[in-house]
């Protein structure tokens, strides 16, 4: 009885989470957001590819997901 319980007790608990998301972008994706804007400057002239991806991904958040709640 034990070794049932066992087995079955983490395939239920797996069962649970799976049913929880839908599986798509905005399940796993999320708006990065600069912590103020020298952040945003800094980003400019050291990193910026860093800076446009970042922007490009709040952009696409945004089509897809609709603004942050």
């Amino acid at each position: 009885m034990t070794w049932k319980a066992i087995l079955i007790l983490p395939l239920a608990l797996a069962a649970g989470c799976a049913q929880t998301t839908s599986g798509n972008y905005c399940d796993i994706a999320s708006p990065l957001y600069f912590g103020s804007d020298e952040t945003v400057v800094w980003l400019f002239e050291n990193d910026d590819r860093l800076l446009v991806d970042i922007v490009v991904n709040n952009e696409t958040h945004k089509s897809l997901c609709g603004p942050p709640s």
